[in-house]
């Protein structure tokens, strides 16, 4: 029995001891302070701050084809309006709109129609201006699409108009752009006789 409780006691005290140890305070370790990075990546933004450049061109949007079909419908409207009451000088107005909108476009058929129809209303309502401005404008339309015979032709009856009404100052006008249309049709065809070389070059 005293052997027992001997045993007993023993046990006991190494019970104590070990929880003693499990509730002993664990000193903490402390890692060394990290070193500030040294890197030049900061002190170059502070030295140069980054700037930003101003735009010279400013930057230009294509209009979408729906805010275009929205200005067309508009211009018809108001033109629908000043033919039904013969208002041709609002008219042709509304007519120098369209074809302003059909050439932005490169409609350029419908933009010589409309410019034949200004060339139509001036004559019926005796506006000088309106047809040789008319006439004067399809031909360089012409000019630039490539038909430089039916150009010409055009400045040359504006030109016999000018002269007629005497309109010397609008002739004269009318003498300078013919020479730009020769130069035109000067200038296409050494283009497409360098062409021709180049194919013959090619083929040869």
């Amino acid at each position: 029995m005293r052997k027992a409780f001997l045993l007993f006691l023993v046990s006991s005290f190494i019970g104590l001891s070990a929880s003693a140890q499990f509730w002993k305070k664990v000193p903490q370790v402390r890692f060394p302070v990290i070193e500030k990075a040294n890197t030049n990546t900061i002190n170059l933004i502070a030295l140069n701050p980054i700037r930003v450049k101003n735009i010279s061109q400013p930057v230009i949007w294509a209009r979408g084809r729906y805010s275009q079909d929205l200005e067309e419908a508009a211009i018809m409207k108001d033109l629908y309006h000043t033919l039904r009451f013969r208002m041709y000088p609002e008219a042709i107005q509304s007519f120098n709109q369209l074809i302003t909108l059909y050439i932005e476009e490169s409609r350029y058929s419908e933009a010589k129609w409309y410019l034949l129809q200004i060339i139509y209303f001036g004559k019926k309502s005796n506006n000088n201006f309106a047809v040789v401005n008319g006439m004067v404008s399809l031909g360089l339309l012409k000019a630039d699409i490539g038909e430089y015979d039916q150009a010409k032709q055009d400045l040359l009856d504006a030109k016999d108009i000018c002269f007629a009404q005497k309109m010397n100052t609008q002739a004269l006008d009318i003498d300078k752009k013919l020479k730009v249309v020769e130069a035109k049709r000067f200038a296409n065809v050494k283009n497409d006789v360098q062409y021709a070389e180049v194919f013959e070059n090619k083929k040869g």
